[in-house]
C-alpha cells in the first residue's frame, strides 16, 4: 500500500522548560513569536508503509508515549511539554547504534519522511547551516526517518540522506512508524526539542526558520 498524504498549514507552537518549575519566558518568545509564521506540514495517513527491509529499523522504545500533537496547539494546549520523552535505541543506515536518552545532552529530534516535499526542503537547509559552521555546542540534532514507502517519491530514504550529505545521527524507524507514534507525531517535518534531563521543551510541526532552530537550541543549552 502506498502512503497517502495531504498538505496542511500549521503554525509554530509555543515552548517552555519544565524541570520542577514553570514556563521559561525566553522560550515563550522564541517559539511564540519567531515561529508564528504559517508553515506547511504533511500529514501521515493510517496506511502501512511498504518497501525494502534495509530501509527500516527495529528500534527499542522505553517510557510512556507522548500524547498526540494536535493542530497547532498553544503552549498551554500541548500536554507533552515538561513530560519525559520516550527513550529510543536504534540503528542508522550503516548499522551503527544511535540513541535518544536522558543522558544530560539536550537534543532536537527531527522526524522526516522521504516523500514529504517539506522535508526535502528542510533537510538541505539544515545541512547547509551545519556545513557553514552552524549548530550549538552541547546540543545534538538527531533525525528519525519514518513512514517510509517504496511506492512513494524519493525512495529510498538512505539514498536521499546520502545525496544531501546529512551528517546528524539518524535512527531508522520501523514499518509501523513506532518512534513517530511514541512521540505523538502525525505530520512532517516534526520537531521535538528535548532538555538534557529528558523532558520535552516544545514540539513543532512543519518547516521552521533556521533562526528559530538556532534560538531553540541555544535555549536548550542555556537551561542546562
Amino acid at each position: 500500500m502506498t502512503t497517502k498524504a495531504r498538505s496542511k498549514a500549521s503554525a509554530g507552537s509555543g515552548g517552555q522548560k519544565k524541570s520542577g518549575g514553570g514556563a521559561n519566558p525566553i522560550l515563550l518568545i522564541v517559539f511564540g513569536v519567531i515561529a508564528v509564521a504559517l508553515v506547511a506540514a504533511i500529514v501521515l495517513s493510517s496506511d502501512n508503509p511498504v518497501g525494502s527491509e534495509g530501509e527500516y529499523g527495529e528500534p527499542t522504545i522505553t517510557g510512556a508515549h507522548l500524547p498526540p500533537f494536535g493542530d497547532s496547539p498553544t503552549l498551554a494546549q500541548d500536554p507533552a511539554v515538561g513530560t519525559m520523552a520516550p527513550e529510543v535505541t536504534g540503528q542508522d543506515f550503516d548499522g551503527n547504534t544511535v540513541s535518544i536518552a536522558a543522558d544530560g545532552t539536550p537534543k532536537v529530534v527531527l522526524f522526516i519522511a522521504h516523500w514529504c516535499p517539506h522535508c526535502q526542503a528542510e533537510v538541505p537547509r539544515v545541512q547547509q547551516w551545519l556545513n557553514a559552521g552552524g549548530g550549538v555546542d552541547g546540543v545534538e540534532i538527531v533525525s528519525v526517518t519514518t513512514s517510509a514507502s517504496s511506492g512513494a517519491d524519493n525512495w529510498p530514504p538512505s539514498e536521499w540522506l546520502a545525496r544531501e550529505g546529512w551528517t546528524s545521527p539518524n535512527i531508522r524507524d520501523d514499518q509501523a512508524s513506532s518512534v513517530l507514534e511514541a512521540y505523538g507525531g502525525s505530520s512532517f517535518p516534526f520537531w521535538v526539542f528535548v532538555n538534557g534531563d529528558g523532558t520535552v521543551a516544545v514540539r513543532l510541526a512543519g518547516e521552521i526558520e533556521i533562526s528559530t532552530l538556532e534560538a531553540g537550541m541555544n535555549n536548550l543549552a542555556a537551561a542546562q
